[in-house]
């Protein structure tokens, strides 16, 4: 799965992120086997109005268009359920329609950003809305994939505020870099840690490393842990380290979302099977 984001203003660079947690929700709720690439861009009134006029002869501005390169119903059906990459088109989304729209539905800006971005993307999965029986499905689907992306983005806020707590625990007089972790498991328990160093550096714990052993301190399971949150005062989201990569590699699942973030509110989600590709793990050692 890839997208390719890019936005004419640097103000709404943020929604990359989260248009990546939706892409992943969309496959994820439609079952959907395929690696699709999209491209989303956001621009302005002038540049979908030329678009628009160019591609639709509609001499006016809108919110969303979106240009599917997969046009086949049938055809689209089959693609999307193999394994295999595709290239599924480009969506273009209007900033000023969708500030304008947020305003006059009295919703945020944010509700009517990830609206577009999914009812573009569904168009480009084979989605349309001409008849009003298939209005109905789509915008049903439309408004689970939100439903689902909110409760996951309120749980991994939580989530983030327990790492920040655990922060405070930090021991780190050496580095006066303080680091807060925090695991949630399926049954709801959340699991801190915090970076605890010593004098002879090599034995000083990372706090990603302490909140899964405290997890399985009392009785955790790699199938138990649902998800991570680590924060630190850093430039950019907080990344493990090498160590930490390793131990989180053989320890949580693959697919497991891990949300780095640091004190100005950045947030980047990544997994274990992104942070260290090509892991070395007990495979290696049952085949000598």
């Amino acid at each position: 799965m890839e997208l390719d984001f890019t936005s004419l203003k640097k103000e709404y660079d943020l929604y990359e992120n989260e248009y990546l947690a939706i892409f992943k929700e969309t496959l994820k709720i439609l079952k959907i086997k395929c690696s699709p690439i999209v491209s989303v861009a956001l621009i302005g009134d002038k540049e979908i109005r030329e678009i628009n006029k160019t591609y639709r002869k509609v001499d006016r501005p809108t919110d969303v268009i979106s240009f599917a390169f997969l046009d086949d119903e049938e055809n689209l059906q089959k693609i999307l359920f193999k394994k295999q990459k595709v290239v599924l088109g480009d969506i273009y989304i209007s900033y000023d329609r969708a500030k304008e729209q947020a305003e006059t539905y009295g919703h945020s800006e944010r509700r009517e950003f990830l609206f577009l971005f999914v009812h573009g993307l569904l168009h480009l999965l084979g989605y349309n809305h001409m008849e009003e029986e298939d209005e109905n499905k789509m915008f049903a689907i439309q408004e689970t994939i939100l439903k689902s992306h909110e409760v996951k983005t309120m749980k991994k806020e939580k989530l983030i505020e327990q790492a920040l707590k655990a922060r405070e625990l930090s021991r780190s007089p050496y580095s006066k870099f303080a680091v807060g972790a925090a695991l949630l498991c399926k049954d709801g328990e959340v699991f801190l840690g915090a970076n605890i160093e010593n004098a002879s550096y090599s034995l000083c714990m990372c706090a990603e490393r302490n909140a899964i052993y405290n997890a399985m301190m009392h009785g955790k399971k790699k199938e138990d842990f649902e998800s991570m949150a680590l924060i630190a005062d850093t430039e950019g989201p907080c990344s493990p380290c090498g160590a930490c990569r390793q131990v989180i590699s053989e320890l949580l699942p693959s697919s497991t979302p891990i949300h780095m973030a640091n004190l100005k509110g950045e947030v980047k989600t990544t997994n274990p099977e992104e942070l260290l590709p090509f892991a070395f793990d007990s495979d290696d050692l049952e085949k000598r």
